[in-house]
């Protein structure tokens, strides 16, 4: 089935089949090769080359945790956003991991999970340059032909769905959005019940699942540098760590570099919006997107959408200054949609647009405001995803 025709037959699944009806054109598996720690690259080796419209399944990694490191937020290999350490830990054994994973209740061992061997060997194996500490894992890049700088890529998230049955949550001393607040690290593992499509904090408490990769990204421009962390977001996207972007959602980049070298990682089961301990329910995924190039569309910061609202967002270290980005941003998209003035897309901002913390703990702050397509009240939603 062609990556068009797919995109159209799924608006007629119902979100509990998607993952069994949706059949990539291509799969990127999570090996050393088509991994990059803690950086984003304009001149690693693509992992593949598609057209518009491919539709691609995406191996990420994630879960790999030793008792060193049960103390502290997540490793940088492991998809954790916690500021950068001054050296890279040192990558657990295997054997390490099976102890953890014991000790936490969790029957599962590295030679049982793919995932959780496939992280490990990329951790081991995958060349970290000297002038990059901490940050993700992340998987690319998928080049998409005819993409040039000016135009901008559409991502249609199909389906996240994690790879394996846990995730953890954590913070410490001089981390997350409550630095001077946070008496001591620590860390809780939350089990996850697909079948429930429940996180399980605790026997009277469970979250629910909205798995969705914290980081997607185009590559930045060049004036960027040669290693742009992964750990702050850009106008290129990156580690958005918006919990709105799961599957059914669709987010818009700009194209910076030829090919636009997408990039993913950082994978999430749930997430509240803000993040405020540094991290979601930080797990691994495998994720299916669809990627369609729009040219001579020019963005100056990505956009979103789902089923219900369009999506802005704000990107600044000062949260204030995020917001008022959001408003222009909000007020630009109102202009196009409607052809309202300044003062008009100003004032339904105010009574009808929903603005959002998106994360408060990634060095460069996030907003994103929700525009609900409801407002259009004589429009149609031709949306590619239909509810169920």
């Amino acid at each position: 089935m062609s990556g068009a025709l797919l995109g159209a037959c799924l608006a007629m699944l119902p979100l509990a089949s998607r993952a069994m009806e949706i059949t990539a054109d291509y799969h990127v598996p999570l090996t050393p090769e088509n991994a990059i720690l803690g950086h984003f690259s304009p001149t690693k080796k693509p992992v593949i080359s598609v057209k518009s419209g491919a539709i691609v399944k995406i191996d990420g990694g994630g879960g790999v945790r030793a008792r060193p490191a049960t103390t502290t937020p997540p490793a940088a290999a492991t998809g954790g956003g916690a500021p950068a350490p001054a050296s890279p830990a040192p990558t657990p054994t295997a054997e390490e991991v099976d102890a953890w994973l014991k000790e936490n209740n969790i029957p599962l061992t590295v030679a049982q999970s793919p995932a959780l061997a496939e992280t490990l060997k990329v951790m081991k194996e995958t060349h970290r340059p000297k002038e990059v500490t901490g940050g993700h894992l992340l998987v690319g890049p998928v080049y998409i032909e005819g993409a040039e700088p000016g135009d901008s890529l559409e991502v249609r998230i199909l389906d996240v769905t994690p790879r394996i049955p846990y995730g953890t949550v954590g913070g410490r001393p001089g981390g997350g959005a409550l630095p001077n607040d946070t008496p001591r690290p620590f860390n809780f593992v939350v089990p996850i019940d697909l079948k429930r499509n429940a996180g399980i904090f605790d026997k009277n408490t469970e979250v629910p699942l909205a798995p969705f990769m914290g980081v997607m990204a185009t590559c930045p421009d060049s004036s960027e540098g040669e290693f742009r962390k992964s750990g702050p977001p850009g106008n290129f996207g990156g580690n958005l760590d918006c919990k709105e972007l799961c599957a059914g959602s669709t987010l818009y980049l700009p194209v910076f570099q030829k090919g636009a070298l997408f990039y993913t990682g950082d994978s999430h089961a749930a997430q509240g919006d803000g993040e405020v301990t540094v991290n979601a329910i930080e797990t691994a995924n495998s994720c299916t997107l669809q990627f369609i190039l729009h040219k001579g569309k020019t963005l100056k910061m990505p956009r979103a959408e789902n089923y219900h609202d369009f999506i802005c967002f704000g990107l600044d270290p000062d949260l204030d200054k995020a917001m008022h980005q959001a408003i222009l941003e909000t007020i630009d998209f109102l202009k196009e949609k409607r052809g309202y003035d300044f003062f008009q897309a100003y004032a339904l901002a105010s009574i009808g647009v929903n603005f959002r913390v998106t994360q408060a703990v990634d060095q460069t702050l996030g907003v994103h405001s929700m525009v609900p397509k409801k407002l259009f009240i004589n429009e149609a939603n031709p949306y590619w995803y239909r509810e169920k």
